[in-house]
C-alpha cells in the first residue's frame, strides 16, 4: 500500500510538475507526515525535488549561466547556506510584526524558521513564498496582485506597486542577484526593481540576506545602496572592506557561521 501510494505521489507531481502539501494531503487523503515521509522517500530516489511548502519533479542538471535562469534551477544553489542566513534573520521576527518577504532563494527559507509564532502578517509577491505559507493557517499573508514572472516565481506590475502605498511595514527581508560595495544590492530584472524600491521605501527595518558567493559581484540594476540596509546577513565574514564599510555606516552585520 505504502509502496503503491508512494509511486502515484510520484505520478500526480510528475503530471503538474510541482504539488503542494495540503493539495497532496488532501488528494490522497493521508496526513501531513505521512506525506513528508513519502516525500522524503521520493527525494532520497531522486524522483523528486522538496521545496518550501511542497514538492517538484526533479531537477536537471544545471547547464546554464545566465544570471535570470529560472528560480526553481536558481534555488538550489547555496542551499544550505540559504537556509542558515534565514534562520539567523528570522531571529529578528517579533511576534505581531508585519514583514516582507522578498523573492528571491535567499528569503524563502525564511518561512521554515517561523513556528514558534502565532501570528505574524505577511506581505510578497513571491509566489513560493505564498504556497509555503498554505502550512501556516494562524498567519495573516497578503500576496500583492500582479503578472506572474516565471523566472523568478514572483508577480510584478504597477498593481504591486499601488497595493504596497497601503502598508506600512515594520521589517523587510530582502534578496538580491548580486552585492558590492561599489553598486549596492543589484538584481538583474526591471519590473522587480520597482517593487524592491517601493519596499524599501515603506518598511521601518530593512534587511539584507545574501550569501557570500554574490560579493563583489553586480547584475544590471541597484535598487539598494549598502547603506540603506539595517543588518546584512551572510553565512561567512566578508573581506575588510565590507566589515569597514558597514561599521562606517551603522550596518549590522550578522554571520550564519562563526
Amino acid at each position: 500500500m505504502k509502496e503503491q501510494r508512494i509511486k502515484q505521489i510520484e505520478q500526480y507531481i510528475g503530471s503538474r510538475e510541482m504539488a503542494t502539501v495540503p493539495e497532496l494531503v488532501a488528494h490522497f487523503g493521508v496526513s501531513v507526515n505521512t506525506i513528508r515521509r513519502d516525500l522524503d522517500s521520493l527525494q532520497a530516489d531522486g524522483k523528486i525535488e522538496k521545496i518550501y511548502g511542497g514538492a517538484r519533479i526533479a531537477a536537471q542538471p544545471e547547464t546554464s549561466s545566465d544570471p535570470l535562469m529560472a528560480y526553481h534551477e536558481r534555488r538550489v544553489k547555496h542551499s544550505a547556506q540559504k537556509y542558515a542566513i534565514a534562520g539567523k534573520a528570522a531571529e529578528y521576527i517579533s511576534e505581531e510584526d508585519t514583514i516582507f518577504i522578498d523573492t528571491g532563494t535567499s528569503t524563502v527559507p525564511l518561512l521554515q524558521h517561523l513556528d514558534r509564532f502565532h501570528h505574524i502578517t505577511i506581505v510578497t509577491n513571491s509566489i513560493y513564498v505564498l504556497l509555503a505559507a498554505l502550512e501556516y493557517p494562524n498567519f495573516t499573508v497578503i500576496g500583492l496582485p500582479g503578472i506572474i514572472k516565471n523566472k523568478t516565481a514572483s508577480l510584478v506590475g504597477d498593481p504591486c506597486l499601488e497595493m504596497l502605498e497601503h502598508y506600512h511595514i515594520q521589517k523587510a527581508f530582502m534578496a538580491c542577484t548580486a552585492f558590492s560595495l561599489e553598486n549596492g544590492a543589484t538584481n538583474s530584472s526591471l519590473e522587480e526593481l520597482t517593487i524592491k524600491q517601493k519596499v524599501m521605501e515603506k518598511s521601518r527595518k530593512r534587511y539584507l540576506l545574501v550569501d557570500s558567493s554574490k560579493f563583489d559581484h553586480a547584475a544590471l540594476l541597484t535598487f539598494a545602496k549598502g547603506s540603506d540596509f539595517d543588518a546584512v546577513f551572510t553565512d561567512q565574514e566578508p573581506s575588510a572592506k565590507y566589515v569597514e564599510y558597514f561599521r562606517e555606516h551603522g550596518v549590522e552585520l550578522v554571520l550564519s557561521e562563526k
